[in-house]
């Protein structure tokens, strides 16, 4: 009997012991297998969801590609890479057109050097001094981020027009609403004849300066252009007849 009972404790270790092996031998492994793969298809989906939300951004980014194409355009336009000063004489003298005023004059200086805030609205990077290796690099970059930075020069220049006081109104409303990007810096309003027209002389009746009905207008201006090689614009007053 005993070594009966013997037998059955030593098949019972036995059966436990093989037990205990397959465990840690074969199904442990494999749930942690298991569980590895889970874990990995989880981040698999997470990473395909960021993926489908940047698909999805960039569709909706191809679609309004066109009207952001337009608004580049016509920020172009505001800010051309030279003078225009041609285009900008047709701009205002359409503008002086449509308020039934007198263009005349467009005085423009040199482009020079915009010192003002940079095209983004944001300060001009500051160089580091460099101090080593690290410094240096820094200030490498630094140096690399400025000179990304659009630079812009400014046209300063003067327009006179002649025309009654609403018609002068009018014309100044017009201004606002130019392609061209232009800063009114300080304007007058004065009497004063048109210089461009030429009066026959009365003996009798008041001039339109003397009854009021003719003013001149002055408008001082900024008018602004990427940062191109240096050209030369006219400082001789432009009359347009």
């Amino acid at each position: 009997m005993d070594k009966m009972k013997q037998w059955v404790a030593l098949t019972v270790v036995g059966v436990l012991a093989v037990m205990a092996a397959g465990w840690f031998l074969l199904i442990s492994p494999k749930r942690t297998e298991a569980t590895s793969i889970r874990d990995e298809t989880v981040a698999k989906q997470s990473a395909n969801g960021a993926l489908r939300t940047q698909l999805a951004m960039l569709k909706a980014l191809a679609k309004d590609e066109p009207r952001q194409r337009a608004r580049l355009a016509a920020v172009a336009a505001k800010i051309p890479d030279n003078p225009a000063l041609p285009a900008l004489i047709r701009a205002l003298s359409g503008a002086a057109k449509d308020a039934s005023v007198e263009l005349v004059s467009m005085a423009p200086a040199a482009p020079a050097a915009y010192t003002g805030a940079t095209a983004s609205g944001a300060q001009a990077p500051t160089v580091p001094a460099a101090t080593g290796s690290t410094s240096t690099a820094g200030a490498a970059a630094a140096a690399a981020a400025a000179a990304a930075v659009p630079a812009m020069q400014v046209i300063n220049l003067t327009i006179t027009v002649s025309g009654g006081y609403f018609q002068v109104e009018r014309f100044f409303d017009r201004v606002e609403s130019l392609t061209r990007a232009l800063k009114v810096t300080g304007f007058s309003l004065e009497p004063g004849d048109n210089p461009v027209l030429v009066k026959a002389a009365t003996a009798t009746g008041p001039s339109a300066t003397e009854t009021g009905r003719n003013l001149i207008g002055t408008i001082s201006g900024q008018v602004f252009m990427q940062d191109a090689a240096p050209t030369t614009a006219a400082t001789a007053p432009t009359t347009a007849r």
